[in-house]
């Protein structure tokens, strides 16, 4: 016979347990967009702020570095929080925070404060990618997994692409400051609700952490792993001309001070910039189910390596200067998606999470190298030499593959991997 009450309340449990993973998914990835929105802005109103606070591209290049250096750091170190502390606190007071620090940017009266803005925001904000994940792998271990993580990373790309424009008009109406204080606002509210409405699932599902001798251990496996290590410096070089420690940041700058573009134009061009950021990675998925993953790379190494040389030629020429800088976004970000799918090939199931680990961590911790360096040869022979060093990140990332023995990656075979882009 069977029992009606433990059916019901069988049924009302299993309800209760989708609400909370639905009201998860829909907080995790609204806060992933909003921290994207908040990284698409600043490049917008740096040259606002240099012009304004007394800066130059050195000082820039510093800024960015030493932010690149602390959010990648904190990556392993916010995984780690998030095995002993409750991971929605974790997120919800992370994004509050750098909704904060996003407060004390627009108020910023000196480089000082300006700096100090950034790095604290890079700091709180160093939560997003590890602890959202890890929370969301827990709400959703039995099945749509897959479409919870995607849609935690769709939001975060569709926040950096669809907000520049937004931003830019925001800025020529009001100037950057407010516009830098109302996008503060969504953080800061995203993060309070986080705290007071979800919830953390080990609570009731506690799953034991592995032991620190056991993460050394396979971390050991991973660095031992050729290939890996290949992709990982390939990863570090080829970011002196991809994501957003560079390409985002300088591009902008371009187009204001050396072609005299308004805010609107430049808006416009970078939003494109960003849109080729959701559009190449899709582009390099659909390649890698048919070729092998080194030709796809190697192949969009070139085009980018070429957009790159191309944009000081075309000088203020409007209408092929937008058709090469989104060519120039979706071949570099598209990267990422096939270098992931590689690493997921070349490592097996015991130190596949730690290599993911490493590659995220190196894909932060290269801006920290790369943006000094950009901005003190822009400083010094102007920024159309930046772009002579992406074209030369690419072309020695495309030595680095070659020299890895990527041969037993299978050609149109490789697992998808979700694509995702870096603040």
């Amino acid at each position: 016979m069977i029992d009606h009450h433990t059916h019901d309340h069988a049924i009302a449990a299993d309800h209760g347990v989708h609400s909370h993973s639905s009201l998860a998914l829909t907080f995790i990835s609204l806060a992933h967009g909003v921290n994207h929105a908040q990284s698409a802005l600043k490049p917008l109103i740096y040259p606002y702020a240099m012009r304004e606070l007394g800066f130059g591209y050195s000082e820039l290049g510093l800024l960015l570095g030493a932010a690149s250096a602390v959010g990648g750091t904190l990556q392993l170190v916010a995984g780690g929080l998030g095995r002993v502390m409750k991971r929605h606190l974790l997120l919800g007071v992370g994004n509050a925070l750098v909704g904060l620090c996003i407060v004390l940017i627009a108020l910023a009266q000196s480089f000082s404060q300006f700096f100090l803005g950034h790095v604290m925001a890079r700091t709180a904000g160093a939560v997003q990618h590890p602890v959202g994940s890890s929370l969301l792998a827990y709400h959703f271990q039995q099945r749509h997994l897959g479409l919870a993580l995607a849609t935690h990373f769709s939001a975060g790309n569709l926040g950096t692409a669809l907000i520049p424009l937004l931003a830019a008009m925001f800025i020529g109406f009001w100037g950057w400051r407010i516009t830098t204080l109302l996008f503060a606002v969504p953080g800061i509210l995203v993060g309070l609700a986080m705290c007071a409405w979800l919830t953390e699932p080990r609570e009731v599902n506690t799953i034991e952490a592995s032991s620190g001798t056991s993460f050394l251990h396979d971390s050991r496996l991973a660095f031992g792993n050729r290939s890996l290590r290949w992709i990982l410096i390939a990863t570090v070089v080829a970011a002196g001309g991809s994501g957003h420690g560079i390409l985002s940041n300088f591009i902008p700058l371009y187009l204001s001070h050396n072609l005299g573009m308004d805010s609107f134009r430049v808006g416009l061009i970078f939003s494109l910039l960003m849109v080729g950021s959701v559009v190449g990675p899709l582009i390099g998925g659909r390649l890698v189910d048919r070729f092998h993953p080194r030709a796809v790379i190697l192949g969009a190494y070139a085009v980018a390596a070429l957009a790159a040389l191309s944009i000081p030629w075309l000088g203020g020429n409007y209408f092929l200067l937008v058709p090469i800088v989104f060519v120039l976004g979706t071949a570099s970000f598209g990267v990422s998606l096939t270098l992931q799918t590689i690493v997921a090939w070349v490592t097996d199931d015991r130190v596949r999470d730690i290599g993911f680990a490493l590659f995220y961590t190196a894909a932060f911790m290269a801006g920290a190298f790369w943006s000094p360096i950009v901005g003190y040869l822009a400083e010094r022979f102007g920024l159309e030499v930046a772009f002579a060093v992406m074209a030369s990140s690419f072309a020695l990332a495309t030595l680095c593959l070659l020299t890895a023995r990527l041969d037993e990656v299978p050609s149109g075979l490789a697992p998808v991997v979700e694509p995702h882009v870096h603040m």
